[in-house]
């Protein structure tokens, strides 16, 4: 009988198994198939088998004839299921048709995709990332999980908006735009269904659940066909006396650098269309560590959130890009911005360049345009800077921590050398080149000498501390044709009653955080370039001083 009958081999059954993760795929069966062998720890047990849907003999359940061997013996014709199923199924193929267990094997090998893209999305969990809900209500925070449509994160510092926007979320007018929210860390966007949930976790941290609409659809670069070119200055390209067509990368590009270039609200048939990043470069471009951040979460925007938002047209206009990797936004010339992108298209395939995104400018009188009304009432107070907004958290729930000699150790100790320490690789690549010498020194208070924490302890049992330092004395430039000259750089930690503060000076904080939360590797890096980025601020100013 074993000889008439077209088999499985074990290569087929592997397959099946792990298709839907050692599942029965039966509906609702909760029966996983596979564990450990109960009286040998080195192996494991298989109660699961792989089933045909149509009999791999004659006489058997479901058997076409007409099918042959190999077909008969292929993953197509199989489907896994625990023991007390597959039993099922061959004594029942009236009630278990081939249809039936068709649409169980697609379910089942579904669930198990869901599942598998669920543990790949749990690796970026407990790690911050930038979640934006609207364009005035952008804050740090935790992406917790997703359990279907359901997603769960927490709140923790606001670059925009503060708790009661947020407590308001729900209750705003759908118009002009539907509620969204966008997860930087997992290249993620979503329209929002009713039902948001908040509350307070007993450790007084916000947690929210959203319940999201399927993602919107994704098409490939072969099927975004061909454009005519256009030159960056916007002035059609012409070639060999007629218009220059481009199509593949090269119209991708193009929609790229076109989407980002039209302001928001540009397009007067659809005030939906466009982005924020003239807005954005306008108002951060001095804090490039913002700056790349809002503009990755205005491609995400772009690429997962549709423009129109209707029943018929739930298409986004960056549909082609599977995932940003990297967003590095460049210093503008002659109207244009240079953009370093790197991503995924659609096809997964990995693609980095600059693009050129021509940049607005309120003052240019030619262009006839101001931003819609619900986007100029979130920017009339624009906030100062990346960690500087973050202070409205401070207006959130009952402090709980004041300040404490062991939080001021632990800066002084750990966050101040862990900053000097990520902008090392930038001081030496482009500052200490430029001077005959350099030496740093702590403070305490504002005397400057080599402060140890042992100093800092016995100063803490005399004293209230209100500030500790780093300074860096850069001497001898010797570049540019000018006469050598000397800066110093400061950088500051402040102690308030209930949060730090860190910057060049106690007027211009670059972040601020309670205190009995840790900066994280984002915090640190951004502060270390916000303070290299000063460096270079002061060394140009006084060239130009020189040079006059």
């Amino acid at each position: 009988m074993a000889a008439n009958r077209d088999n499985f081999n074990n290569a087929t059954k592997l397959v099946l198994a792990q298709r839907v993760a050692y599942r029965c795929s039966a509906p609702g069966c909760p029966n996983k198939t596979i564990g450990p062998h109960h009286s040998n720890p080195a192996e494991s047990m298989n109660v699961g088998e792989a089933a045909h849907i149509h009999a791999a003999a004659p006489l058997g359940p479901r058997y076409v004839k007409e099918m042959t061997a190999e077909e008969r013996s292929s993953v197509l014709n199989g489907i896994w299921l625990c023991r007390a199923h597959a039993r099922m199924i061959d004594l029942d193929e009236i009630t278990y048709t081939p249809e039936l267990l068709r649409s169980w094997k697609t379910e089942a090998e579904a669930n198990a995709a869901k599942e598998m893209l669920n543990i790949q999305r749990e690796i970026q969990e407990h790690q911050d990332t930038l979640i934006c809900l609207d364009v005035d209500l952008i804050f740090t925070g935790v992406w917790t999980g997703v359990k279907g449509d359901r997603w769960t994160f927490t709140v923790k510092d606001f670059l925009f908006g503060n708790i009661e926007r947020l407590r308001g979320y729900e209750k705003n007018d759908l118009l002009p735009m539907r509620r969204y929210i966008i997860i930087e860390s997992q290249n993620e966007g979503r329209l929002i269904k009713e039902g948001f949930e908040w509350r307070l976790t007993p450790q007084d941290v916000y947690e929210i659940t959203v319940q999201v609409y399927q993602p919107a659809g994704k098409v490939t670069l072969a099927s975004l066909g061909s454009d005519i070119a256009h030159a960056y200055d916007g002035d059609i390209r012409m070639e060999n006396g007629d218009f220059a067509q481009v199509s593949g990368v090269d119209f991708a590009k193009q929609l790229i650098e076109r989407n980002l270039g039209l302001p928001l609200g540009g397009w007067r048939p659809n005030q939906l269309m466009g982005s924020y990043f003239s807005i954005y470069y306008n108002q951060f471009h001095e804090n490039l560590p913002l700056l790349n951040q809002l503009v990755k979460v205005e491609i995400l925007r772009l690429m997962t959130i549709p423009t129109y938002q209707t029943e018929h047209d739930m298409d986004t206009e960056l549909n082609f890009i599977k995932a940003i990797r990297e967003v590095s936004v460049m210093q503008e010339f002659n109207g244009l911005v240079p953009l370093f992108v790197s991503l995924e298209w659609s096809d997964n395939t990995p693609w980095s360049d600059t693009l050129y995104v021509r940049l607005y400018k309120p003052e240019d009188e030619h262009q006839e345009w101001s931003p819609p009304e619900f986007i100029q009432r979130h920017f009339k107070q624009p906030p100062l800077a990346l960690l500087r907004k973050a202070t409205s958290v401070f207006n959130g729930p009952k402090l709980k921590v004041p300040r404490n000699n062991e939080a001021i150790m632990r800066l002084f100790n750990e966050t101040l050398p862990a900053i000097l320490r990520a902008a090392t690789a930038d001081l030496e690549r482009n500052i200490y080149l430029l001077f005959n010498n350099y030496q740093q020194k702590q403070s305490i208070d504002n005397r400057i000498e080599y402060w140890t924490s042992f100093d800092l302890e016995l100063a803490l049992l005399q004293r209230t501390v209100q500030q500790v330092g780093n300074h860096l004395y850069l001497t001898g430039f010797k570049n540019a044709g000018v006469d050598a000259f000397d800066i110093c750089a400061d950088l500051y930690i402040y102690f308030e009653d209930y949060h730090y503060a860190i910057g060049g000076s106690r007027q211009q904080a670059w972040h601020k955080k309670l205190y009995d939360i840790e900066l994280g590797s984002e915090d640190i890096r951004a502060i270390a370039a916000q303070w290299v980025n000063d460096i270079a601020i002061s060394i140009t100013e006084k060239i130009n001083q020189l040079s006059r």
